[in-house]
């Protein structure tokens, strides 16, 4: 069985990936680079910090960077052990592109965190959603590109992401900020 997921595995690495140029490998290296450490979605979470309405939803967003890496990482990466695609590269001129990490590759930490925070983010400020999926789509692709994961890497990535932030929002309405308590009136709170 293991074969079958390798063949698929390099028949969809060859499908996504038909074409280079060196423009599209300096932007997808740029792309790549720029999700090391959830550093794009890090920023997010500090400007939603200043505002007290979505400061809750920032603290879930943090959770949830937190939490694919832990799970991710420290967890899942170790015990399932898969190397990075190196000979992927092999067949290719010369190129421009980022050096292969030394981690493990599945699943893509880089596309949990995407995913993850994509969905928390929409979550702060639903009216730009489709631009927060957006950024993790091609984010995710854009390991593919550079050959650091295999596609399955990233569709994994993706789904341990999604389940992650589900799981941290806890199926939560995009009005993420806490509302205060209304009680009846003559209600009496006791300690």
């Amino acid at each position: 069985m293991p074969n079958y997921f390798e063949w698929l595995d390099l028949w969809l690495f060859h499908v996504l990936t038909p074409w280079h140029s060196p423009l599209a490998d300096h932007l997808m290296s740029w792309i790549s680079v720029s999700g090391t450490a959830s550093a794009l979605w890090l920023v997010l979470g500090a400007v939603a910090m200043t505002n007290p309405q979505t400061r809750a939803a920032a603290w879930r967003l943090l959770l949830v960077v937190l939490l694919c890496y832990v799970v991710v990482d420290l967890v899942a990466k170790p015990l399932i052990a898969r190397g990075r695609p190196v000979s992927l590269r092999a067949y290719d001129a010369p190129r421009d592109l980022p050096p292969m990490p030394r981690s493990l590759s599945f699943p893509s930490g880089h596309s949990a965190a995407a995913f993850g925070c994509a969905m928390a983010v929409a979550r702060i400020w639903p009216q730009a959603r489709v631009l927060w999926w957006t950024v993790a789509v091609v984010m995710a692709y854009s390991r593919i590109y550079v050959g650091h994961h295999y596609p399955l890497d990233v569709a994994g990535g993706a789904v341990a992401g999604v389940l992650i932030a589900f799981w941290v929002l806890g199926g939560r309405q995009p009005a993420t900020y806490a509302s205060p308590l209304r009680l009846p009136p003559g209600a009496v709170v006791r300690p």
